[in-house]
């Protein structure tokens, strides 16, 4: 599903650095979003942080994620 960058919300995280984004950044251009990011059915963040904001940095302002249902 393709959400708005914006609406994601990014609680506490486990990564405190999430190192150089270039490489990433190079192949989202290249090649696009080849594994969505995730996020709950509130729009957090459960995977894919370095993924989100490489496309953040890009310019991006939307993303594919995957949605898990918490039923």
């Amino acid at each position: 599903m393709l959400v708005k960058i914006s609406d994601i919300k990014i609680k506490k995280r486990v990564r405190k650095d999430l190192g150089d984004l270039e490489g990433l950044k190079d192949s989202l251009k290249l090649y696009g979003l080849l594994n969505p990011i995730t996020i709950n059915s509130k729009y957090e963040l459960v995977a894919g942080e370095r993924r989100l904001n490489a496309a953040k940095e890009l310019g991006w302002e939307k993303i594919n994620a995957n949605i898990l249902d918490e039923s």
